[in-house]
């Protein structure tokens, strides 16, 4: 309480020493994307395939789970070095200098020996400074990107979306061509048994133009057509699924819906001024407590020293009796 001032003084001069070291620190925005993917074409392919599918899980090449990306794949593309290489050498415009645009890597002023000691360091900055979430819940990803300019946050962000959704579209054009390939090699051996079939049931009759009167020849006939309708079946759905998979194949429709776009964020996500005011004021709060007390203990001690050879003694009660500051009580509890 008898240094008070100083108790309060330091605290203050804490928090706007604080405050100014605040407008001092660049200020950082955060643009925020959020999206979701779409249904993928290959769970309608695998559908119309049926019982096929799963000959095809066998050899690795109709994916029989429905093709879908999950979300927290969508994310760790996100952070891939490809897509970050990608948006690094993308042009944006330069918020330094107006009407003009440059590559990521130069306005974020990359620095390194070669381009590739460059774009290493690139990658590692921009993973800092995008970063991606998923809701479990929804599945909806949300891309955030903080920079120093509102403006090339946004559009950052909106670039990464767009290299996601190209990656997208080419992993299922790929898969959609792979399947193509297989049902078209099934379909044709499909077609292969079907005439085989026809040709069998079309001898059968020939050589047996009266067989309903023989129960043998009968049973022989009703397999046989059995056995046409059987391959008939096969051969349609493994045309319709050759037909949706030549589509899906040259399909380039978005694969990812946007919840919400980016868009330059009005305020600024740091620095955080009234947190660096709370720092300044603690820090400034155990400063003075810390002071008040090492000086109010050097002077207890000094006084402490010089009432040690008049009374003889340095004992506990001595010290109680200035700690009280009082130096009549102390020598009462001497007496």
């Amino acid at each position: 309480m008898r240094r008070w001032r100083m108790v309060f003084l330091v605290p203050l001069i804490f928090g706007v020493a604080a405050v100014a070291v605040s407008f001092l620190v660049t200020s950082r925005y955060t643009a925020v994307t959020t999206f979701t993917e779409e249904n993928s074409d290959a769970s309608a392919l695998s559908g119309a395939l049926g019982g096929l599918a799963g000959l095809a899980g066998q050899f690795g090449v109709l994916n029989t789970s429905g093709g879908n990306l999950s979300p927290d794949f969508l994310a760790s593309v996100l952070a891939s070095r490809e897509l970050l290489d990608s948006t690094l050498t993308t042009a944006f415009a330069d918020p330094h200098e107006a009407g003009t645009r440059d590559s990521l890597l130069n306005i974020l002023n990359i620095e390194g020996a070669t381009e590739r000691e460059r774009l290493s360091r690139g990658v590692r900055l921009l993973r800092k400074q995008a970063q991606s979430n998923v809701d479990e819940t929804t599945g909806i990803v949300t891309l955030s990107v903080e920079l120093d300019d509102p403006e090339l946050a946004a559009a950052v962000a909106n670039r990464m979306l767009q290299l996601l959704d190209r990656f997208n579209t080419t992993q299922r054009q790929t898969q959609s061509r792979q399947e193509r390939i297989f049902v078209e090699g099934r379909l044709k051996e499909a077609e292969k048994e079907l005439r085989a079939a026809e040709q069998q049931q079309v001898q059968f009759l020939e050589a047996n133009r009266q067989y309903q009167q023989s129960p043998l020849l009968t049973v022989e006939a009703n397999r046989l057509d059995q056995q046409v309708q059987t391959k008939q079946e096969a051969f349609l759905t493994l045309t319709k699924a050759y037909e949706d998979a030549k589509i899906a194949e040259v399909r380039d429709t978005p694969s990812i819906t946007v919840v919400d776009a980016a868009v330059p964020p009005v305020m600024r996500s740091s620095p955080r001024r009234l947190l660096f005011l709370l720092v300044g004021l603690f820090l400034g709060v155990l400063t003075a407590g810390a002071v008040v007390y090492l000086l109010d203990f050097r002077r207890l001690a000094y006084r402490l020293d010089r009432r040690g050879p008049a009374t003889g003694r340095t004992g506990i009660g001595s010290y109680d009796g200035i700690v009280d500051g009082s130096d009549r009580e102390a020598g009462a509890i001497d007496r």
